[in-house]
């Protein structure tokens, strides 16, 4: 699992970078050629996109997510961690959907032949970020429901 942390880290990374990276240069040639790198948004949506997957992933490692207290603090710590096994399975299940959503959606963008506005590059090329994204959030939350069963019970 561990390479799988260190893979979803480094994606996020690099996609934070080249995103900057690339917003930043479209902003001086704004202000210098007064003309816009149009492909520079296209690029940085998609890998927005590919870095919102990569980080819902990682909070979900981290049992960072958000959530609300009001019900799990009534609970008795053996519920607490049936109720958090079950938030995890059903979070997986979702990213599930998501997989075979979106595997269903490249294959659709590959058959049709669909390209990108601005670069006419293959559809598929980043809509291959929404199952990819979505199998790794997936595998963090079972890995989560794994964690959460083997957590030791508070008394």
């Amino acid at each position: 699992m561990k390479l799988i942390e260190n893979i979803e880290k480094a994606v996020s990374v690099a996609s934070v970078a080249v995103m900057s990276i690339l917003v930043f240069i479209n902003v001086i040639a704004r202000f210098v050629f007064k003309n816009s790198l149009a492909f520079s948004d296209e690029i940085s949506s998609y890998l927005f996109i590919l870095m919102s997957f990569m980080g819902s992933a990682i909070a979900a490692r981290r049992k960072a997510h958000l959530g609300l207290s009001i019900v799990t603090d009534r609970l008795s710590p053996a519920g607490r961690k049936r109720l958090g096994m079950a938030m995890y399975a059903v979070s997986a299940f979702f990213c599930l959907l998501i997989v075979i959503f979106g595997i269903q959606m490249v294959m659709s963008e590959i058959h049709l032949g669909q390209e990108t506005a601005t670069m006419q590059w293959p559809e598929w090329i980043y809509g291959l970020f929404v199952p990819v994204g979505g199998a790794f959030t997936m595998i963090a939350f079972i890995a989560g429901i794994f964690d959460i069963a083997n957590e030791k019970e508070e008394e």
